[in-house]
């Protein structure tokens, strides 16, 4: 009986190759991929490099397995050697690279070696569970940096659920997120150095979803409007020492002016941005106007998040495969939105209406974008992030807040989504719908709601003569 086990894996991969070596060369994202690793640290300062080590813990069958890796050979971006040790055994994991007309294709060669001789039973039920094990890490690993075999869709069941209303309303609470959290997984290296702006980041959601597409390498741009708030986020993700860059952005993103004066910074400054994400928005329970003499939640949450989008679009175009997000929210079911309701009497204004209408119209455009656009690889995507407990929605919706706060999600497990849309190559096959925690839902509960192609025609018709965009779009 031999006393080692060796096994050999090939995938053809969309990536090109730098990108998934520096992936694969920081060697404690394996606990992203391969579903025995569990924990992951890099124990040496700076870069990986030849001598660079990380401590990994595995689970084999039932036991976890402590086991430090060290780099042994590095040829970026072609090859990668690293030498494991565990109590009783080596490792030696050796990763090819080569290019192939759309990408690259990955070799994984994985060589256990035993410190003394194996049990012949033990051995062969080992082996056995090594072999499945890497089977199952090999496809893991393409789906996150590929994709699913097969591109997401409304399921029949989840349509049910949604206009059944009961079960739909318990999918927003913090249980939708624990079922979905694993859904679809994503790489980190879809998240390197790509450009992301993020709307209303200060705090709550997006102040959750600024810290985690940070910490997974993105090079983000915060917008808000509170300049104290600005340089906490600063200061706080800054220090990241293996993450992506942050710079901010103050604008009152109400005003059409202002995010004029904002799109013209970023443009100078972005020649290319790969996402843009719509999150800012704010309900506001009175009626007012902005200085430009448009009803402040429509200006907030619906003019804003269009005039930003357009204006940018050079730029989303220059991406080759960038993507919108748009927040939206679930109060949207209870509303339909048409191009009159931009302008709402005082009289008949209420604001939780107003909210939802603007969210509804939000979700409305990303329809329509995520079919004129698709030729220019651009795909839009709206989202709703589930009941969660912000300084936002206690404010503005207190008694709500009061009675469903035990089942409200935290800002992180309201961001998810957010950040899984913003790389996810699963959601780019599926431009134009509507999501919540990783899975399309339906847009339409209520039969008063439902809108056609005239009505998103005419909205868009409307929001390009508020903004004066009737020549860009």
């Amino acid at each position: 009986m031999t006393n080692q086990w060796r096994i050999t894996k090939t995938i053809d991969t969309d990536q090109p190759a730098d990108r998934l070596f520096d992936y694969l060369s920081r060697w404690d994202n394996v606990v992203e991929w391969d579903p025995t690793a569990f924990f992951g640290r890099k124990l040496s300062p700076g870069e990986p490099a030849v001598g660079s080590r990380f401590v990994i813990t595995l689970r084999f069958g039932w036991r976890p397995v402590p086991m430090t890796y060290t780099i042994v050979r590095m040829e970026r971006p072609r090859l990668l050697e690293l030498e494991g040790r565990g109590a009783h055994f080596r490792a030696l994991d050796h990763i090819r690279l080569t290019d192939t007309a759309s990408g690259c294709r990955l070799t994984y060669e994985v060589v256990i070696r035993f410190d003394r001789h194996q049990n012949p039973v033990a051995s062969r039920i080992g082996r056995y569970l090594f072999d499945r094990y890497a089977r199952t890490t090999i496809r893991r690993l393409q789906r996150m940096i590929d994709g699913s075999a097969s591109p997401p869709a409304l399921s029949p069941v989840t349509r049910m659920a949604d206009r059944a209303i009961l079960p739909g309303l318990i999918g927003f609470t913090r249980l939708g997120h624990i079922l979905g959290k694993r859904r679809r997984p994503v790489a980190s290296a879809l998240y390197v150095g790509r450009t992301m702006v993020l709307t209303g980041g200060t705090s709550g959601i997006g102040r959750a979803a600024a810290r985690e597409l940070v910490h997974r390498g993105a090079n983000l741009v915060v917008v808000g409007r509170d300049g104290e708030k600005l340089k906490g986020l600063l200061d706080e993700l800054g220090r990241l020492k293996n993450g992506g860059w942050i710079e901010t952005e103050r604008a009152d993103l109400s005003l059409m002016a202002e995010v004029r004066r904002l799109a013209d910074r970023l443009m100078r400054r972005h020649k290319r941005i790969d996402v843009l994400i719509n999150n800012a928005g704010a309900l506001f329970n009175r009626y007012g106007q902005t200085d430009e003499g448009v009803e402040r939640t429509m200006a907030t949450d619906l003019v804003s998040p269009y005039l930003l989008t357009v204006l940018l679009l050079p730029a989303l175009k220059a991406a080759g495969s960038a993507r919108v997000v748009n927040v939206a929210s679930g109060g949207m079911y209870t509303q339909g939105m048409r191009a009159g309701m931009l302008d709402a009497e005082p009289a008949d204004y209420d604001g939780p209406t107003a909210y939802a209408r603007a969210k509804r119209g939000l979700v409305m455009l990303t329809e329509d974008w995520g079919n004129r656009w698709a030729d220019f690889g651009i795909g839009a995507h709206a989202m709703h992030p589930g009941w969660v407990d912000t300084p936002g929605l206690e404010a503005s919706l207190p008694a709500f807040h009061r009675q469903v706060a035990p089942l409200l999600r935290t800002p992180e497990q309201g961001a998810d989504t957010i950040v899984w849309l913003a790389a996810s190559p699963d959601a780019q096959r599926a431009s134009g719908r509507f999501w919540l925690d990783r899975k399309i839902r339906a847009t339409h509960v209520f039969r008063h709601t439902a809108n056609s192609g005239k009505d998103r025609r005419d909205l868009i018709r409307a929001l390009d003569t508020l903004t004066g965009m009737a020549a860009k779009t």
